[in-house]
């Protein structure tokens, strides 16, 4: 070393780290406090219609159900829930209020192909409707005949690509401890190709969407023997977290007992008189696109003709595949989820 070389002092980086994670801890405080206070004015501001309507939506959800208990007793938080949670029970289906267009009255101008994608806007909703001209064309489609935990389900767009399919939306509700469910395994009934393969407990009821050897959708509470009993062939369960039953719409009569929940992405079906099915997904969740209630999915359904009509699994888990593509806004942060059921639309002629 030259004696008028002086060596260079060590920059101490320990306190500019320090400062940075200070900053980010008083940053994430105050996140954390402002959202606490945005809970606060939802849950115990002056609003009691906003109060019910954001602790519907809460209980409807799998991984963030608890929220509403932040700042409420559970007392308080269960005297919202609906009052269609009490008695499930509803009318059958009359299918004879199903006339089914032969095959070759089924086309219109509009959808070359028999199917006709339409977008929708309703209240705090938006979403796409597909209609089906041909029901014999909608299937139910499943992940495995084998379902289990270790297997997660397929996503919308493979299961579609599965049966060759060229639409499809999710149908029936599954596992989701915490919403954290691979999809692998369906909660209550599954009905494929007429085969019986999922059921939780020998006579156990079920709220049941699904389509007959006819092709006349049925939706109502009955047991699995009871759904084979009317010959369904391709049928889903569901019931909402908070317990709503699936049944929208039965022989043109909204089931008002049944309705009920908060604003959430919705999956629903229904069938017209002619046959023709309504497959509907309604985005939430956003803050252009906050959800639709279950009444607002039966307005919509008998806007546009349904005679029965029922609620399928919703939430992040609500998704329209069409021609390879989704088409709707998924809610899930992680993209669209692993699912063990779809309802599919095959390809005219098949």
């Amino acid at each position: 070393m030259q004696p008028n070389e002086q060596s260079k002092p060590k920059k101490n980086t320990a306190r500019p780290l320090g400062r940075l994670g200070a900053f980010l801890l008083v940053t994430l405080a105050l996140l954390l406090i402002t959202l606490l206070g945005v809970i606060w004015v939802l849950e115990k501001g002056p609003s009691p219609t906003i109060t019910e309507k954001f602790c519907r939506s809460m209980r409807e959800t799998s991984a963030i159900r608890w929220i509403p208990n932040i700042f409420l007793s559970q007392e308080e938080v269960d005297a919202f829930k609906s009052e269609s949670t009490e008695n499930d029970e509803t009318e059958t289906v009359n299918t004879s209020l199903i006339r089914i267009a032969p095959a070759a009255e089924s086309g219109t101008e509009t959808a070359d192909d028999g199917v006709e994608l339409i977008a929708i806007t309703r209240g705090t909703a938006k979403g796409k409707l597909l209609i089906v001209r041909d029901p014999s064309r909608v299937i139910l489609g499943v992940s495995s005949e084998e379902f289990n935990a270790k297997t997660p389900g397929l996503q919308l767009t493979e299961l579609v690509a599965k049966y060759g399919g060229v639409a499809g939306t999710n149908a029936g509700g599954f596992n989701d401890e915490n919403g954290r469910g691979n999809g692998g395994v369906p909660q209550g009934l599954v009905i494929s190709g007429g085969a019986l393969l999922h059921t939780a407990r020998e006579g156990e009821r079920y709220n049941v969407v699904g389509f007959d050897a006819d092709h006349i959708l049925h939706v109502g509470t009955m047991t699995a023997d009871e759904a084979l009993a009317q010959g369904l062939t391709d049928a889903v369960s569901f019931r909402t977290h908070d317990g709503l039953a699936s049944s929208l719409i039965i022989n043109g009569e909204v089931q008002s007992k049944n309705l009920g929940g908060g604003v959430n992405p919705r999956t629903a079906i229904g069938q017209c008189a002619d046959g023709s099915v309504l497959l509907l997904v309604l985005d939430g969740r956003s803050i252009n696109t906050l959800g639709a209630t279950m009444q607002d999915v039966a307005d919509i359904m008998l806007e546009y003709g349904a005679v029965n009509a029922g609620n399928l699994d919703g939430g992040s888990s609500s998704v329209m595949v069409y021609d390879g593509e989704i088409i709707n806004n998924c809610a899930s942060v992680t993209g669209p989820r692993n699912i063990p059921t779809a309802f599919i639309v095959l390809p005219e002629g098949d």
